[in-house]
């Protein structure tokens, strides 16, 4: 049975990752920050034989625990991570240092961990969920965006780094995708202000993600809008489209 470690694993695309592996016959090492969430999100799982994990992904102790406490998977899907909106020079150094380890420092640190033991196995993948900020201006959410971007190079760097070693790594670029990650962090408002053109949901993320990761591409932009503007992305007219869309209070 194939053996899977899924950070974030309680709800929105980790979640919905997770169903999916379980229903084709996975093993799960799923990590969560929330208890009761993920006590609600097993119910849905199929493997009694599964193993969660409560741990606050932010904190580098929290990374070197699971290190320890896991099986080496023959898929890390690294997805764990929070939706911050900051104006530039108002965020506290504490923000800024929990923000970066959760979605670029820590992911580093777990995967980096992971290695040694993934190039034992005949095959292994790794998936990295960024997010489209990582190749795209996001005003008041630059600290957001600047993290995103630096797991993206460091996932699309290993990846050249680990081809002839027989394990692929897949980075996913989604834009924005229904789940609860924007009304925890106070931007609930976005789905009725965002067009409905350029929402994504969790399950097409996974769908498209998971295929890109079997398939051996270094990078996948789920939903059919973001593929269409990708070869625009950086021009100074997207960027003010795209400033126009996003602009917030």
């Amino acid at each position: 049975m194939k053996k899977a470690l899924i950070t974030g694993a309680s709800s929105g695309i980790g979640f919905e990752y997770a169903k999916h592996l379980d229903q084709n016959g996975w093993s799960l090492d799923l990590v969560s920050y929330s208890e009761d969430r993920s006590r609600i999100a097993r119910e849905s799982f199929q493997d009694s034989n599964n193993n969660y994990y409560h741990l606050d992904l932010s904190r580098k102790d929290s990374v070197l625990e699971l290190l320890e406490k896991v099986d080496c998977p023959d898929l890390v899907v690294a997805n764990a991570g929070i939706t911050m909106v900051s104006k530039a020079g108002e965020s506290s150094s504490l923000q800024r240092d929990d923000l970066y380890y959760l979605l670029c420092g820590g992911v580093i640190d777990l995967i980096e961990g992971l290695l040694p033991r993934l190039r034992e196995k005949d095959t292994s993948r790794i998936v990295i969920i960024s997010s489209i900020g990582a190749v795209t201006p996001m005003p008041k959410s630059s600290l957001y965006a600047s993290a995103k971007s630096g797991i993206y190079a460091y996932g699309r760097s290993i990846g050249e780094e680990l081809a002839n070693e027989k394990i692929s790594v897949t980075i996913s670029l989604p834009g924005y995708v229904k789940t609860n990650a924007h009304k925890r962090a106070g931007l609930d408002h976005l789905e009725k202000k965002i067009p409905f053109w350029m929402w994504v949901s969790a399950e097409k993320v996974v769908r498209m993600t998971e295929k890109a990761s079997l398939a051996g591409k270094s990078t996948v932009i789920p939903g059919l809008a973001y593929k269409l503007v990708k070869p625009f992305l950086g021009l100074d007219i997207t960027s003010k489209l795209w400033k126009i869309l996003n602009k917030r209070n």
